[in-house]
């Protein structure tokens, strides 16, 4: 596995390409995308994977790529062959099952509807609420990932912080009222202050 260097915005692999090596992203971050739901036919980023994470792991199930991978930051990654990874998993016996068993959740997923049901208040609420959600996104990508525009996360976000539920400085997002912020992100209005 040899590192290879690539710039924030550059692609790594397109959705349908040939599925030809599994990557770990050994530093930056990396976005996924699947399908668009953005008008400027860019694709909106469904999950972000960083320092630490397998990218491409669908090669080892299926011919083809089933997302697109781009660097959100520069990157570092090492990749392996299809054929490579296939050998490691069978020595591995253990491996295989489990590995088998994120693949089918990872191609089972349907990654728009998680964070595109809703109003864009509600699809902010479920992501602060989320606690396994990387909170330091630059506001364009978390943007993407929510399905909405970053000028729309912003005001989601005041409005939002206009209730107390939240306080949010330049770089930091602290959730002060989590009932508050659970019940926006159900659709009702937030509970009263108590």
């Amino acid at each position: 596995m040899v590192d290879r260097r690539r710039t924030a915005g550059s692609s790594l692999f397109a959705a349908g390409a040939p599925a030809e090596m599994v990557y770990y992203v050994k530093h930056g971050a990396v976005a996924l995308s699947r399908g668009s739901t953005e008008k400027h036919g860019e694709d909106a980023p469904h999950a972000v994977r960083r320092a630490g994470s397998l990218i491409g792991l669908e090669a080892i199930s299926q011919p083809t790529y089933l997302d697109s991978a781009r660097a959100v930051t520069d990157v570092t990654i090492c990749g392996t062959s299809r054929q490579q990874m296939l050998t490691w998993l069978e020595q591995t016996g253990t491996a295989r099952v489990v590995l088998d068993c994120v693949l089918a959740t990872i191609m089972g997923d349907n990654a728009g509807r998680a964070t595109t049901d809703g109003n864009a208040q509600q699809r902010v609420a479920r992501w602060l609420l989320d606690s396994s959600k990387q909170k330091r996104l630059p506001r364009s990508i978390l943007a993407g990932l929510l399905g909405m525009k970053p000028e729309t996360l912003s005001r989601a976000l005041a409005a939002i912080a206009h209730t107390g539920c939240i306080h949010r400085t330049r770089t930091r997002i602290d959730v002060r009222d989590p009932a508050r912020l659970e019940a926006i992100a159900n659709g009702g209005p937030p509970a009263p202050r108590g």
